[in-house]
């Protein structure tokens, strides 16, 4: 029990009352940190695995105490085509323990997205929305990429496990096998995402969505793929007794082509799991990019028509697959 108390994690938010990540009403518990860095995300401030800050430029009076708090000088006043505009050094901001810059905010322009926690301490908070998930609800850890903190990850799955709390994990496959292993005996449900199945070229895309040649990178560069997302997938196929729901994130241009679709169908087909739920793209994430001072890598990507969705559902019902279009998901 010690040792449980002492493991830490790193979470930005803890959202209740949630009917689209698992069976009946849930709690959500945000990781902080992701192995990808997909433009189309709707969490950036979930991809650093570190607090960091988050600022907004509609609250900002340019008042400079949050420059003056700062012990490292790493925030200045620029000007870019909006206006003034407050630049972080992020590498600074990372290893920041002390975060004077918020506390010194008087507007609340600025705040620290993520803070740490104890196993226990996030479980005590999410077990007073039990009453309220019913017989089939639960907790889902999401992020970010849960998987990147393991041991956090499995002291919490552990346990509600054993409290009889329900529990799904959403994961994007791009981790060491060893960071699922131990924890899957206390996970009943896991969303696995399947974005492409040319991992190369996936990568190459990824990278020059979000870093274009065309303008200095914000942040380190997409992630490598380690070792592959589809051993990862066939593995958990085969190894976890829990229900697998393979999710495909449809973004045009990127995954939504028919050679990519067929081969996802014969790749599901392969592992015996036989359902998919189709994410369409959207751009609901788009203004807390700016937050992070990330720039948005997929605004000029079209959202999939209703068309091309049942298209797609279409065919994977012909390889006997259940495909489930975006919230409309029977669980």
């Amino acid at each position: 029990m010690v040792q449980e108390e002492l493991t830490r994690g790193t979470i930005f938010d803890i959202q209740g009352f949630s009917v689209h990540d698992g069976p009946g009403c849930r709690t959500l518990i945000f990781f902080k940190g992701c192995s990808l860095e997909c433009p189309w995300c709707s969490n950036p401030e979930g991809i650093s695995p570190y607090p960091e800050p988050l600022w907004r430029r509609s609250k900002c009076t340019f008042d400079r105490l949050c420059l003056d708090a700062c012990p490292h000088n790493a925030i200045t006043i620029a000007l870019d085509e909006d206006g003034d505009r407050l630049l972080f050094d992020r590498q600074f901001c990372s290893e920041c323990k002390t975060r004077e810059c918020a506390g010194a905010c008087l507007s609340g322009a600025l705040s620290i997205g993520g803070y740490q926690a104890t196993a226990g301490e996030v479980f005590a908070k999410i077990t007073r929305d039990r009453s309220y998930w019913g017989a089939g609800g639960g907790i889902t850890l999401t992020g970010g990429e849960p998987f990147m903190q393991p041991e956090f990850a499995l002291e919490l799955l552990k346990r509600c496990y054993e409290a009889y709390i329900h529990t799904a994990v959403e994961t994007c496959g791009n981790v060491p096998w060893k960071n699922y292993e131990r924890s899957l005996p206390y996970i009943d449900w896991i969303f696995f995402d399947l974005k492409n199945m040319d991992e190369p070229r996936a990568t190459q895309l990824i990278h020059h969505l979000v870093h274009p040649s065309t303008r200095p990178p914000v942040h380190s560069s997409a992630r490598p793929l380690v070792p592959s997302i589809l051993n990862n997938a066939r593995r958990l196929a085969d190894a976890f007794p829990g229900r697998l729901i393979w999710r495909i994130p449809v973004v045009p241009g990127f995954n939504d082509d028919p050679e990519n679709i067929e081969k996802t169908a014969q790749f599901i087909r392969s592992t015996g799991r036989t359902e998919i739920n189709l994410l369409p793209l959207h751009h609901l994430g788009r203004e807390k990019y700016s937050l992070t001072g990330r720039q948005y890598g997929s605004g000029n990507i079209g959202i999939p028509s209703g068309k091309n969705l049942e298209e797609i559902a279409s065919h994977f019902g012909s390889f006997g697959i259940k495909c489930y279009i975006g919230s409309d998901t029977p669980f």
